[in-house]
């Protein structure tokens, strides 16, 4: 009995580093034109331990596919129909998988590079000659992230809460500046794609993260994850137009919060679920540096629902979240100009990982 319930805690801590861990490093999950990086799902990557009293010298690999269909225009939280029923919304289709290296100090230190590749397309008739839907696309290598993180208290000797505190480096590695050709009424026009599908923001960051849990019961914990992008320049070189408020992308920070609870299904097989509420956005204003530039600032809160399975050395885990409020809150250049824009946000994201140990 007793191995059973070490096995069981094992088993939600471990799946917890599943579900919460692959959360706090980059760029849009269940949003669409609010440009939020896929750190928010990558970041906290807690690394899984097995119960050993001493977890140094350990290494993981793990890979974080993420895809949505961004098309629901809403301008703050009332739901453009219009748009849609008109034929006339954006549509944007991401596709990104980000591949995270950790190297384990000791059980309560690692440090990690998380490196993302980006794919998107975006359809619209806007952009184009506002008759016919044309697509722009992007791809390539994201912005790379180097961290640490650290456990208050060592992992196995007590498997019943714990802590631990993030920081890392956002490295200006993707393009900002992706360009595709628009057909205008006056002819094809190459220019530099949306802002929601570039795969980098042209600046330096810093990311800082948290992530805790508290068992409950024998098979069933608690867990909280908490991200932020701290990005101090305003905008980048990228070029929009010719307007000096918003001419330039701006670079925004980025944030991220989830809270839910995990539960063994079975510890023999390794297998557990979790449901979870998540909350994620990019703010109107920065917590460091000017506001100017062009960015859609927004957020969206989901349900979280997910299925982990832990073995020995490798596990899996897949969520889905589900968009139960979206909200395109004020620019800096909306407030000046008495203005309020919209954007366009997903309805689910569909987030699968991999993880192994060694």
């Amino acid at each position: 009995m007793n191995k059973l319930r070490f096995r069981s805690a094992r088993i939600v801590v471990a799946s917890f580093a599943t579900f919460a861990s692959f959360t706090a490093v980059r760029e849009s999950h269940a949003q669409g034109c609010v440009a939020i990086k896929q750190m928010g799902d990558i970041a906290c990557s807690h690394d899984m331990f097995d119960g050993d009293s001493d977890d140094s010298g350990r290494w993981s690999v793990s890979a974080n596919y993420q895809y949505f269909r961004g098309h629901r225009h809403f301008v703050g939280r009332e739901y453009q129909a219009h748009r849609r029923e008109a034929g006339s919304e954006v549509i944007n289709l991401v596709n990104q998988l980000a591949t995270t290296f950790t190297y384990e100090h000791s059980a309560r230190t690692s440090f990690s590079i998380n490196v993302p590749y980006f794919h998107a397309d975006r359809s619209s008739l806007y952009e184009h000659d506002r008759i016919n839907r044309y697509t722009t696309r992007s791809r390539g290598l994201g912005d790379i992230v180097i961290g640490a993180r650290h456990w208050l208290r060592h992992p196995a000797s007590d498997a019943r809460s714990n802590i631990a505190f993030g920081l890392g480096i956002d490295l200006p590695t993707g393009k900002s500046n992706v360009k595709d050709t628009f057909y205008t009424t006056s002819g094809p026009v190459v220019r530099n794609v949306d802002q929601s599908i570039q795969p980098g923001d042209g600046g330096w960051g810093v990311a800082l993260d948290f992530q805790a849990y508290q068992r409950i019961g024998a098979k069933t914990s608690i867990y909280a994850t908490g991200f932020y992008l701290v990005t101090p320049q305003e905008t980048s070189g990228t070029y929009r137009s010719d307007d000096p408020i918003i001419g330039r992308f701006s670079i925004a920070d980025q944030y991220q919060a989830r809270v839910g609870l995990t539960h063994v299904v079975s510890a023999r097989r390794g297998l557990t679920v979790s449901l979870g509420g998540r909350w994620e956005g990019v703010p109107s204003s920065d917590l460091i540096g000017g506001d100017k530039g062009f960015r859609r600032p927004g957020y969206s809160i989901s349900i979280e629902p997910g299925l982990a399975i832990s073995m020995a050395r490798s596990s899996f885990s897949i969520t889905v979240p589900y968009a139960i409020e979206r909200n395109r809150v004020r620019s800096y250049a909306d407030k000046l100009n008495g203005r309020h824009g919209d954007a366009a946000f997903a309805d689910f994201l569909v987030n699968v990982s991999w993880a192994y140990r060694w």
